[in-house]
């Protein structure tokens, strides 16, 4: 092959040698110029940020089941003056492509949701509703259709997707890295973003594990700047979840009600990055 492309370009004079050296410079500026960019598709995170970002996303992607579990803490501005702090607890169940299990209790209420690969149903907790809705697809398309059809965003979901990355930062106009720092014993990696609304930060272990430890996420257009914050714990990928962990437990006693009643609730509207892109 290379004494085939030698030999033609004998024939060609110097002149048109020097035309095709031209426009193979340029092709090849506008393929490495379009790689670049592709690379640099937020230019306004730092690369370090970027980086470790990334690392966490591949890794979560990569896994077929985990569990974890969340502290939470978040503030409920009173008066548009007075700022009081509640607390929640989170627990979730994850094996993909198409099962899911959300618990999320705070001082306020909350919720549990199953998804069994065909179906979605929620439960008010401590509440006496429960609402069932068809929904069919990989958890992916799951969380992106109970954002779409009933506005609902489950907290912490963005460690759910395939690609936490590009979940996280759709609406990012910067990002920076703070350097290291410890959670709870945890040596972790400092990150903060900005967006229109909301200002959030997290911290991802450092080694083999890179998983996000702690998110804070400042709400800084509404009256008070409330924040919600996260400490993630108790993170496990190695021991295989039970299809059990997905079947929806109702009590016998619990009414029936429109998906959207439980979902729509106000309370529910916190802890996701997402929620305000």
């Amino acid at each position: 092959m290379i004494n085939l492309v030698y030999t033609g370009m004998k024939l060609l004079s110097p002149r048109k040698i020097a035309a095709l050296l031209v426009v193979v410079v340029i092709i090849s500026s506008v393929l490495v110029g379009g790689v670049r960019s592709n690379a640099q598709d937020h230019p306004n995170i730092d690369s370090q940020a970027a980086k470790l970002l990334q690392d966490m996303s591949d890794f979560l992607g990569s896994k077929y089941e985990y569990t974890f579990k969340a502290d939470v803490m978040f503030d409920e501005v009173v008066n548009s003056k007075r700022k009081l702090q509640y607390s929640a607890a989170e627990t979730v169940y994850i094996k993909k492509p198409n099962q899911l299990a959300i618990e999320y209790v705070s001082d306020l209420g909350g919720y549990k949701l199953w998804y069994d690969g065909n179906q979605a149903t929620i439960l008010e907790v401590p509440g006496n509703l429960f609402s069932l809705a068809t929904l069919e697809g990989s958890v992916n398309s799951i969380l992106t259709k109970l954002e779409d059809k009933y506005d609902f965003i489950p907290a912490l979901s963005e460690f759910l997707f395939i690609n936490t990355k590009k979940v996280l930062t759709e609406n990012v106009t910067s990002g920076t890295y703070f350097g290291g720092s410890k959670v709870f014993g945890k040596r972790c990696q400092h990150l903060a973003f900005e967006e229109q609304n909301i200002d959030w930060q997290i911290w991802i272990e450092d080694g083999k594990r890179p998983i996000p430890r702690k998110l804070v996420i400042t709400y800084k257009n509404k009256p008070g700047s409330p924040q919600f914050i996260a400490i993630m714990k108790d993170w496990i990928f190695e021991k295989p979840i039970t299809n059990y962990a997905f079947k929806a437990d109702i009590p016998n006693l619990n009414k029936r009600t429109e998906f959207e009643e439980i979902a729509g609730n106000p309370k529910y509207k916190i802890g996701s990055v997402r929620r305000d892109r």
